[in-house]
């Protein structure tokens, strides 16, 4: 018992206060060639678990490249060799958290979509408080997937973590048929947070996809895999806020795109910056059609995915 409490204490005193190896030997009158035994013993034996952080490393060469071929405001091309698809959504988020930082002004409002990737951003996101923010979901809420992830639960915590307002919409994200969205449309809450959205300086959305893998709307249970294989049979490859496109992101003429309770994809193109955020090659076509449509200004993405989307867009 004596031999782990003295492995803590020197582990502790080494990993997360700091002290060299030569204190720590002084201060516990042994040899520093024993402190550093000590020390490898106390990571065999898991006392500590050490998590390095990988510093985060860019593309600027693909950025250009992406950033000019599209004309977009800007671009972050993440490097991503070594990380899996969850490691690659957090630094993703990361990179995304520091560049809200740098466009936010005094009085903004920011518009947020759903999903593990808005996640990550307001998750990353180190608090700090500016004047007259509010952030508002401009997108219903979602099914069965995680409550965490919820565009309401998401605006209320970026808010917080800004000092600011929040608003959400009082509906689901997809109803039954469009005579009941155009109802919904005129519900005193729903209307008066969507022409609030509308307004909007910022809006950061994830960009969605209609392989079966990794599409959010099947994680969430608003559709199931037969009904997702036959939007795909209409052209849909992606969508942004539950709208879909074709590859040359032109919107789909399906009938979920009409029942969807959320701001006009449309309207997107009048916010000035608007926050596109997917990685991983398989969201390469997705990317590309949303790109294509112009409903995005700024893509926040890796390597791999910008590599197969400048390929797709020199084959159709």
């Amino acid at each position: 018992m004596e031999k782990e409490k003295l492995l803590i204490e020197i582990a502790t005193l080494y990993y997360y206060d700091g002290l060299t190896q030569r204190e720590i030997a002084k201060r516990f009158g042994i040899s520093r060639s024993n402190v550093s035994r000590l020390l490898k013993e106390a990571r065999r034996r898991g006392i500590v678990k050490i998590k390095i952080k990988r510093k985060i490393q860019l593309d600027y060469d693909l950025q250009k490249e992406i950033e000019n071929m599209f004309h977009l405001k800007d671009a972050r091309t993440l490097k991503s060799s070594g990380l899996n698809y969850k490691e690659m959504l957090k630094e993703l988020g990361a990179i995304t958290a520091g560049y809200l930082k740098t466009i936010l002004v005094k009085v903004s409002i920011i518009g947020m979509s759903w999903g593990t990737a808005i996640y990550e951003v307001v998750n990353a996101f180190e608090p700090e408080v500016y004047k007259d923010i509010e952030v508002i979901q401009m997108i219903g809420g979602i099914g069965a997937e995680n409550p965490d992830i919820d565009g309401t639960e998401l605006a209320r915590r970026l808010a917080e973590k800004v000092g600011g307002r929040y608003r959400y919409l009082h509906a689901p994200l997809i109803v039954e048929n469009a005579d009941i969205k155009r109802a919904m449309m005129q519900e005193r809450n729903i209307k008066g947070t969507l022409e609030r959205v509308n307004k909007a300086d910022i809006a950061i959305v994830g960009i969605g996809s209609t392989n079966p893998n990794v599409s959010s709307l099947v994680r969430a249970g608003y559709l199931n895999k037969k009904e997702l294989n036959e939007i795909k049979k209409l052209g849909a490859i992606g969508d942004v806020c539950a709208r879909h496109f074709d590859i040359n992101g032109n919107l789909c003429q399906i009938d979920l795109n009409e029942r969807v309770i959320g701001i006009d994809i449309d309207k997107l193109k009048d916010i000035n910056y608007v926050i596109g955020i997917a990685g991983g090659k398989v969201k390469a076509s997705a990317i590309l059609g949303v790109l294509r449509g112009g409903y995005i200004n700024v893509l926040i993405s890796d390597d791999q995915a910008i590599s197969e989307v400048l390929k797709l867009n020199k084959l159709h």
